[in-house]
């Protein structure tokens, strides 16, 4: 008992002893042979050429063809020595992930056992060995023919060569034949569910590759081997004159097909290799588009989160003022107090403006100035300052005009400015009289008003009070229509102004503002 269990431990590190030796992996057992990069165990693996064998798939029988030394029995003993060491549980020498049938049987024809004892030619062992295997070969076996139909008259043994293979494939038996004959060839091209293969040569170099190639057929290169070894030229050339010229043809067609073969696999490896390239370029980029969005997701709420910073900084300091003016002024100071809350916004908006650059959508306001009509007392939109302003005077030439920002006086190029809309004509049509203090106060209050007022910030009692002082200022100035900026926000300033418009006797009628001058964001206020 023990010395059974020793033997079977002993086994198992056998097969793994051996499959280590060869570099051999496991192999997937399918319906159907498709090996990769299969290596025959007993050739020295410095000197073995990998080759790749599919059968079962696509078709059940491989005709392989070529030059005699070139490889073709190596490559078919290689499918059955991998058979049989896949089904005693051995590993193969292949590649990773390589497909390999089970068969029910395994017969070889292979080699020449021709013996005078038993009146054996050539012909008649390899006929004895197929009748054999005729008489039990079933479906799914696996049938090994070295040099089908070789040994006697050429056309006989072709003929018997096809008829012997059409049995093998109406059984439906895995088969692999090499052969010689054209003939064949021809039977493999028209037979559905046959295949042709041919082991590689090089014609420039006279010497075979070893390499199978399955899906042509090969040439036998008779003479190009003979050259080889030495037979003399003459001899080649005279036997060329014997060749049927359509055997000629058909071995020219097999040669120039097996140049562009090769030609055709340098230049798909070539491409191939561009491919490679391609696709860690392409890999590349996408990792670096990857990084770069990334980065730039990181620097944008970098840029955001400071910015949100320094609006809140500004905004806190810009209430904390707010609240000292309105302890520092009573109902009687409301216009100052309401400049200095107006430069408490302005300056908000500034700090907005420079945190955050690039971000301001590009306004378009009002339209081109046309130097010939403009007049003093006309609204313009100046860009650079992205405000609106009242012009004050005209520079003789036109292009430079004085205008009144808010509480600011200043110079711009009329390039930089867009017409909005004409003064009124009552707001410069009367002069002012400047008899009495009052009419004094009363000019100076006509000469700073300005068509829009921005109240974002403020609480609904006291938009009502800035609003209502700011309806009456624009009255007494003559303006018609003015606009009231409460932002958007949750939206209870600008219903509370609403309904304080509503209420208001001076008031006609009211609006949400254009999207260029704010959208829902501000109301144009018609005057009565």
């Amino acid at each position: 008992m023990n010395i059974q269990i020793l033997a079977e431990v002993d086994l198992v590190f056998a097969k793994a002893k051996f499959a280590r030796e060869l570099d051999a992996t496991e192999p997937i057992l399918s319906d159907f042979t498709d090996l990769k990069s299969a290596r025959h165990p007993l050739i020295d693996p410095e000197k073995v050429v990998p080759i790749d064998i599919e059968l079962g798939e696509n078709f059940s029988l491989l005709l392989v063809t070529g030059p005699n030394t070139g490889g073709k029995t190596v490559s078919m003993k290689t499918l059955g020595l991998l058979a049989l060491m896949t089904q005693s549980g051995l590993y193969i020498p292949a590649a990773i992930n390589s497909k390999i049938a089970v068969y029910k049987n395994i017969f070889a024809d292979i080699g020449d056992e021709q013996s005078i004892e038993q009146s054996l030619s050539t012909f008649s062992a390899h006929m004895t060995k197929i009748v054999s295997i005729l008489n039990r070969v079933q479906k799914n076996d696996l049938v090994l023919l070295d040099e089908i139909g070789a040994g006697t008259d050429p056309d006989e043994g072709a003929a018997l060569a096809t008829a012997i293979l059409e049995r093998l494939l109406k059984i439906q038996a895995a088969t692999i034949a090499t052969t010689h004959y054209s003939e064949l060839k021809t039977f493999a091209y028209s037979t559905p569910g046959v295949e042709n293969a041919c082991v590689e040569f090089n014609s420039e170099t006279l010497q075979p590759t070893y390499r199978l190639l399955i899906g042509i057929p090969g040439a036998s290169n008779a003479f190009a081997i003979s050259q080889r070894l030495g037979l003399n030229k003459n001899l080649i050339r005279r036997a060329k004159q014997f060749l049927k010229a359509d055997h000629a043809n058909f071995e020219q067609v097999i040669s120039e097909l097996e140049s562009e073969r090769m030609i055709y696999e340098q230049r798909n490896a070539e491409i191939q290799k561009r491919q490679n390239q391609i696709e860690k370029h392409e890999k590349k980029i996408s990792e670096m588009r990857d990084e770069i969005a990334k980065s730039k997701g990181e620097i944008i709420k970098k840029a955001r989160e400071k910015a949100a910073a320094t609006v809140r900084e500004t905004r806190r300091e810009a209430e904390e003022i707010i609240a000292s003016l309105k302890e520092q002024f009573d109902d009687l100071g409301v216009k100052r107090r309401q400049q200095a809350i107006q430069n408490a916004r302005d300056k908000i908006r500034e700090a907005e403006s420079e945190s955050a650059p690039g971000i301001i959508a590009d306004k378009s306001v009002g339209k081109r100035i046309n130097k010939k009509l403009l007049a003093v007392g006309d609204t313009i939109y100046i860009k650079p300052l992205d405000q609106k302003g009242t012009v004050l005077s005209i520079e003789k030439s036109g292009k430079e005009l004085t205008v009144q920002v808010g509480a600011l006086k200043t110079t711009v190029k009329s390039s930089d400015c867009r017409f909005v809309s004409h003064a009124p004509e009552e707001n410069f049509s009367q002069p002012v009289s400047n008899s009495n203090r009052g009419s004094t106060g009363l000019l100076q209050k006509v000469s700073t008003v300005t068509r829009d007022i921005d109240i974002r910030g403020m609480s609904v009692d006291e938009g009502e009070q800035v609003c209502g002082k700011f309806i009456d200022d624009a009255r007494l100035a003559g303006l018609k229509q003015v606009l009231i900026i409460h932002g958007k926000g949750t939206g209870a300033l600008r219903k509370g102004i609403h309904d304080f418009l509503r209420r208001n006797p001076s008031v006609e009628n009211f609006n949400l503002a254009d999207i260029d001058e704010g959208g829902s964001g501000a109301t144009e206020v018609t005057l009565k």
